[in-house]
């Protein structure tokens, strides 16, 4: 890897063993030999940010970025010979659609020296496909009359009964607006008009109703979708569809497509609202998305158990998954990069349902995706 610029007389490189992907060592190169003996304090960080054209914010800029720090001490070398162990930073300059992530060393004394960034590429080639959303959130065509009608009975008549009292209640907040004349009332202290907030609640009902409605569409299928979230998968092991997922099918379910899709995500927060009302967010960017499975079943009975009658052969691998995505560098729960993958249930005529497994939630270990490589120069 290259140098680092000059930070006031010293200057820094990154190196990673081969063995041990996941450990940096830093070689030193001292051009003010009065470094040695005054130790000033040395800060190396591990930065992820928004790229600065999608900056938000006039005050707490901050919540556009994350660090970790991994070092902060005194200078930790006599001679320029010497080096310092770096154990367990997974992480690696990257710049994507969304973030950006490098490496910052800091030196200082009794007053700042200089501030530097550390060259520190990724040490494979890996891609950067932007296709991943077709994957990972394909069109859902769906037949929504039919769909509601292949319900259990008990769940269309809750949903309906709930519906209905959802429909009573707005009734009741139009009937009472216009009873009392709500558009002739005056705001106080530069508040909100009441004839807004009346009108914002109504409009919160209705979208209850298809929420609801919505939600029900799914309840063809009954999914454990905590059995799936315990995988772990791991390098040159394959898993059966059976044992990946576990569940009992409501309805008869028919030629339903089972896949198993992974991605990266670049995660990062966003200000969402204005002025009083806003709020940062966390989102996410999916890129290099992978198919590594896809299976159609031709027939799953009401009342049936999933692993009854789905694959057993173990022929799931997440091998290529492991060999294209970018390891999970994560900085915080905020800001970095994931591993995302995700069971599909894909339907013509029922509403699509996932089991979704957040890398965010877990570790992935940096050295899956180093196995039968070879670092570069």
């Amino acid at each position: 890897m290259e140098w680092s610029d000059d930070l006031g007389g010293l200057r820094l490189r990154f190196s990673r063993d081969t063995d041990f992907p996941e450990d940096l060592t830093v070689e030193f190169d001292i051009r003010d030999r009065e470094l040695l003996s005054k130790k000033p304090k040395l800060k190396i960080e591990f930065v992820t940010q928004r790229l600065q054209s999608k900056w938000q914010g006039l005050i707490l800029k901050s919540n556009n970025k994350d660090t970790k720090t991994v070092f902060y001490d005194d200078l930790p070398i006599d001679t320029s010979s010497q080096t310092l162990e770096l154990r367990k930073v997974p992480f690696f300059d990257f710049s994507g659609e969304e973030i950006e992530s490098f490496c910052v060393a800091k030196i200082t004394n009794y007053e700042s020296l200089g501030e530097k960034r550390i060259p520190n590429p990724f040490p494979l080639s890996r891609p950067q496909t932007q296709d991943a959303q077709q994957i990972t959130q394909p069109k859902d065509v769906f037949d929504r009359s039919a769909n509601f009608a292949r319900l259990p009975t008990k769940t269309k008549s809750i949903t309906r009964l709930i519906q209905l009292l959802i429909a009573c209640a707005f009734i009741g907040v139009l009937f009472w607006g216009i009873s009392v004349e709500i558009w002739r009332w005056e705001s106080s202290g530069g508040s909100t008009h009441p004839v807004v907030l009346w009108l914002f609640g109504l409009s919160i009902f209705p979208m209850g109703i298809w929420q609801l409605g919505r939600r029900a569409l799914g309840k063809y299928v009954s999914l454990d979708k905590l059995a799936t979230s315990r995988l772990s998968p791991k390098p040159n092991q394959s898993y059966s569809l059976a044992e990946m997922v576990s569940g009992s099918a409501e309805v008869d379910i028919d030629n339903a497509t089972f896949r198993v899709v992974c991605c990266n995500r670049e995660r990062y927060r966003y200000l969402h609202g204005s002025g009083q009302h806003s709020a940062w967010k966390d989102e996410f960017h999916d890129f290099n998305g992978l198919v590594l499975y896809q299976k159609q079943v031709a027939r799953i009975p009401a009342g049936s158990s999933l692993s009854d009658y789905l694959p057993k052969t173990k022929d799931i691998s997440f091998d290529e998954m492991f060999a294209t995505l970018y390891p999970q560098a994560m900085v915080s729960k905020h800001y970095g990069i994931s591993v995302y993958w995700e069971v599909q249930i894909i339907h013509d005529e029922l509403v699509d349902t996932e089991i979704p497994v957040a890398g965010v939630d877990r570790d992935w270990p940096f050295e899956y995706f180093f196995l039968d490589t070879k670092l570069e120069d």
